[in-house]
Order: structure tokens, then sequence, then C-alpha cells
């Protein structure tokens, strides 16, 4: 329907296609991105009831159109410049793209090359809004090869500014955080496709003996993730603040939320862990801070992949805290000034730092 956005499943907008296009390279050379949802379907009504050109005759004039450069007298009328004023600013290719779409317009609207300061300023707009929507997703795709550019025209000599709006900037995955720190509530990191995403992890403890349950679509790896969070908390548990009688006598429930979705990988090894010892102890854990890491018996905290893609999704969602395994702290650098600046990266090489960050002192009441 006609004004829909895409489907939320989708993180950026070229995900349908195929993955042999999904170059980051050759996306940038794409002028422009048409959103099919702001074109209006075909209908009766859509068909013209007077005389037209014939498809023949039509592209022979588009043909000849290509030999005329209308824009060549109008680029002292405007300029090309970003208005969010980051160190990128606009690119060669953003430069070509929107000047090869604003032709392409006036070839169409106006072939005689007389076009007034209010329409040409219109044409503009609408160039920079198709390039500003490639410029969007090659951020999403690559947030730190490529700033979060705010392509505008400046008409001359009147100085206006023309920032197109797209009305599918913010159409991005959204995770609400839980409200408060909670018992057995932990924020997970993962990776999903070519993007990071939010887990979200729940546990329970109830009377029992002593098992730890996994709910929902876990795959075998993070299975395996649980059986070693709970070994590691058999043998620790005196260490943990977890008594002898709650560890025995007591079963506890992993969930990952969004149970139809499968779930896989080592590196929510430390938030199950954190989780169940929530859980066990009664300490609530923050709700401001994620966390990604394998972990082992020993309490060991491993590194893991997705690094870059993980932290953004938590910066995303208003996470104010991530930790992370000590060795994947190098993996960070190539992040966006913007993003190490909204968010404390804390580097874990065993359990005892991830729980000192995450779990608060006093238990719920």
């Amino acid at each position: 329907m006609q004004g829909q956005l895409p489907h939320e499943k989708y993180y950026q907008l070229f995900e349908p296609l195929p993955a042999f296009l999904q170059v980051i390279a050759f996306l940038d050379r794409i002028h422009a991105y048409l959103p099919g949802w702001e074109i209006p379907k075909l209908s009766p009504g859509s068909y013209s009831k007077d005389y037209g050109f014939i498809t023949d005759y039509f592209c022979e004039i588009m043909h000849e159109l290509r030999r005329i450069d209308v824009l060549a007298g109008l680029r002292t009328r405007f300029e090309l410049i970003e208005s969010a004023k980051t160190a990128q600013g606009v690119s060669g290719r953003d430069q070509r793209a929107v000047h090869k779409a604003a032709s392409g317009f006036l070839k169409l609207l106006h072939p005689h090359g007389k076009v007034s300061d209010e329409d040409l300023e219109e044409v503009l707009q609408l160039a920079c809004e198709l390039r500003q929507r490639i410029r969007e997703q090659l951020h999403l795709m690559a947030p730190g090869e490529y700033d979060r550019v705010r392509l505008a025209v400046r008409m001359l000599p009147s100085g206006k500014v023309v920032v197109p709006t797209l009305p599918d900037a913010n159409r991005v995955q959204k995770v609400s955080l839980p409200s408060k720190p909670s018992v057995g509530e932990v924020i997970g990191l993962a990776v999903e496709g070519d993007h990071g995403c939010i887990l979200h992890f729940e546990m329970q403890a109830t009377k029992g003996h002593g098992r730890i349950v996994p709910l929902g679509s876990i795959q075998r790896v993070m299975r395996e993730s649980i059986e070693a969070a709970a070994q590691y908390i058999k043998a620790k548990h005196a260490l943990l603040g977890i008594t002898e009688e709650r560890r025995d006598n007591y079963d506890v429930a992993i969930l990952a939320t969004f149970m139809g979705v499968p779930k896989e990988g080592p590196s929510a090894g430390i938030s199950i862990v954190t989780g169940i010892v929530s859980a066990l102890t009664g300490r609530p854990v923050r709700n401001d801070l994620a966390m990604t890491g394998e972990i082992t018996i020993m309490g060991k905290v491993l590194p893991v992949g997705g690094i870059q893609a993980k932290v953004r999704a938590a910066y995303e969602a208003g996470v104010k805290e991530v930790v992370l395994p000590g060795d994947n702290m190098k993996d960070t650098g190539e992040l966006p000034q913007y993003i190490r600046d909204a968010i404390t990266l804390t580097p874990a090489v065993s359990i005892d730092d991830v729980l000192k960050r995450a779990l608060l002192v006093r238990p719920c009441r």
C-alpha cells in the first residue's frame, strides 16, 4: 500500500537484495533509491484519455536529450552542502549522484532549460532525498566507514538551505530496554546477518532440583554455553553468594524472548551466567547495561565476533554501558566517535568482572 514503510524485519533497505549485490563499493555507486512504497499502484484512473507519444518515439527523445547538459547553465544557482557538518562531508559520488538525478528530472520536466527558482529548488530537494537514502543505508551497513551525512542544497544568491526529510530515516529495529533493574532480566548482544541485535533474556528461579531449564528456540551452541554456565555456578556457588540450599533445591528457567526466532552462538555465555546468578541471589541486573562474551567452566571470558555491529545495536537501543571481552577492546577502535562518546565500553577477563558491573549490590525485596 502506498505510504507504508518496509517491514521492520529489514534492518537496512538493501537487505532483500541477493547477497552478491550487497557490496558496499557497488551500492555507493548507486545514484538514487526510489522508494516503491511512495509510488501509487496502477488503477483504471492511471491511464490517460488523451494522446501521447508511442514508446519508440519517446525513447528517441530521451536518447537525444542525453546529448544536452541542461544543468550546466544552472550550477551557479545552487551548491550541494552537508548540513550535519560531519568529518566526511559531501563526497564526489554524492555530487555526481545529485547532479545526475537533477539533470534527469530537468530533462523530463524542463527540457528547454528555463527553470524558476521554485521549480529548481523542488528538483534539487528530490535529487538530494534520493541520494540521501543511499547514504542512510551505507551508514547502517558500515557505520565506521560512512558517517551519517545530511545532504542539503543552498540556493544562490538567496542562501536558502533546503534539507530533504526522509520518513524512513528513523526506520530502524528498536528494542525496548527494561524500565528498571530486574532480577533475572539480562540484555545480551548478538549478530544477525550483517547487523547487530539485542538479545533479551529472562531467568526465573523456582522450587525444584537444581536444574537449568532452557526454553524457546535455543540452538546447540547456546545450549552448550548454558551447560558451561551451570557447571561454573555449581563449582563456585559459595563465592557467588549462592547458598547450597538455593543451588540444589531451585530450578532456573532460561528464556530468550521472541521464542520463534532461533538463538545460536557462544557470545551469550556471560549473559546467561549473570542471569542465573541474579535469579538465585535475588540481586537485580542493571537495565542500562548490555554484554557479550563466551564463558568457560573456569569463569574466563573469551573473545567473540561482530563487536562493532553489537556495540552499534546497543547504542541504537539506548544502552549506556557494554561489557565485552578484554581481547575484543581492540575491535572497538573503528567505531564512530559519537558512539564511543555515548557508551562506556568495559573490558572483562573473568566472570567476576562482569558481575561487578552488571549486578546491583542489594537484592530486591
